[in-house]
């Protein structure tokens, strides 16, 4: 996709044959729900596939969600929290589009090989990244509850109410 946007339109599903998945943006419409609805992003890049899942608790207006996995280092990581040499080599963009909800939870899906050496995944934790100028830096970092324990392929966080960027390393 690239620039682009593959669209999933509300009625639409994704099958996903072997290892095929988007590289660039997918975006998909979440309906309104009075309980959880998910939404599977399958996503990656020409390395591989790390996808996520957002889970909503409930959705009072319908829109869209549009999700991206980028194969780098964020570029205000070092003013983050995260452990740069402990971390995930990618992070995810996550942008809403009129989705009106309460709060969710997401899962962001990475290969081990994604893992910096050393690293101890265990330890792990989500930095969020918001309010980034235009260069995707000098950003407001906060750290979302961890839920479970991250894995060598994943790691998930709740209770958060706002979209932007996110990066798993250890805190």
């Amino acid at each position: 996709a690239g620039a682009n946007t593959v669209i999933i339109p509300a009625a639409g599903t994704v099958t996903r044959p072997g290892t095929g998945h988007v590289i660039g943006n997918l975006q998909k419409n979440v309906a309104v729900s009075a309980g959880t609805i998910s939404r599977s992003f399958e996503i990656g890049d020409a390395a591989g596939y790390s996808p996520v899942q957002v889970d909503f608790t409930s959705v009072a207006t319908a829109g869209n969600l549009v999700a991206k996995a980028t194969a780098l280092e964020h570029p205000d990581v070092a003013n983050s929290l995260i452990d740069s040499t402990q971390n995930v080599n990618r992070y995810w963009t996550l942008t809403n589009t009129g989705i009106v909800f309460s709060d969710y939870s997401a899962t962001a899906t990475y290969a081990s090989g994604d893992i910096d050496s050393g690293a101890d995944p265990v330890t792990f934790g989500i930095g969020k990244a918001d309010a980034c100028d235009g260069a995707l830096q000098n950003c407001t970092w906060t750290y979302p509850t961890v839920v479970g324990t991250p894995t060598t392929t994943s790691a998930q966080v709740s209770g958060m109410t706002g979209f932007s960027h996110f990066v798993v390393g250890r805190k």
